[in-house]
């Protein structure tokens, strides 16, 4: 469920997304829109692309207008179960980075099967030393 779709409760008349913006607080939400969906733009960014590899992820990214990235894996990648757990857990990581979020970037997060069996920890400290690797994030 959207973030912006659960703080629309009334809160003493006032909703607390309008109590959050008067306070100057941001959320912190990926939409829908920040997403790669299209099989044409995730061939676009690994055509165009800069390439960063580390052991158990590879992030392939081009410099663009406004913030989108995807999530692939090998064809191999199964079972579905611990490539879903990775999918949201690299989410997450995305979210929680403002940083990044503010950027102008393109990106695919590319995963092998060795991925599944990382920790959250584990795989936000690849994705970090990936980011600073690429300077993307100091």
């Amino acid at each position: 469920m959207d973030l912006r779709r659960e703080c629309h409760v009334k809160v003493e008349g006032k909703s607390l997304l309008e109590e959050e913006k008067k306070e100057g607080k941001i959320l912190l939400s990926l939409r829908k829109n920040n997403k790669l969906k299209k099989n044409s733009e995730f061939k676009e960014i690994y055509r165009s692309g800069e390439r960063k590899s580390g052991e158990d992820l590879t992030i392939i990214f081009s410099v663009k207008k406004g913030f989108r990235f995807g999530i692939s894996f090998k064809r191999d990648a199964k079972p579905a179960v611990k490539r879903n757990r990775t999918k949201r857990r690299l989410m997450e990581i995305v979210r929680k980075n403002k940083k990044l979020i503010e950027k102008d970037i393109h990106m695919v997060i590319y995963c092998t099967k060795k991925s599944f069996d990382l920790s959250f920890d584990e795989l936000a400290t690849e994705f970090g030393h990936l980011l600073k690797d690429a300077r993307i994030v100091e």
